[in-house]
């Protein structure tokens, strides 16, 4: 969970010094640049994570373990 916690605050940290760029330009470079592909990686792990905590609670949780 701090894995995620983490992740969405990075997130937002992204996304506040894309806006504080001083022109539209300079935040459309920002975005494509830097901030798109470091949310899909953020996001992506996130959903990594959440999986694997799914896969380890759930029922056939011991199933889940032997097949790694």
């Amino acid at each position: 969970m701090l894995w995620c916690a983490g992740s969405v605050a990075a997130l937002a940290a992204l996304l506040t010094w894309r806006e504080r760029a001083a022109t539209f330009i300079a935040r459309s470079q920002r975005l494509v640049m830097v901030v798109l592909p470091c949310a899909t990686v953020l996001l992506g792990s996130v959903l990594w994570v959440l999986l694997h905590v799914m896969l380890l609670w759930g029922q056939n949780a011991p199933a889940a373990v032997a097949l790694r």
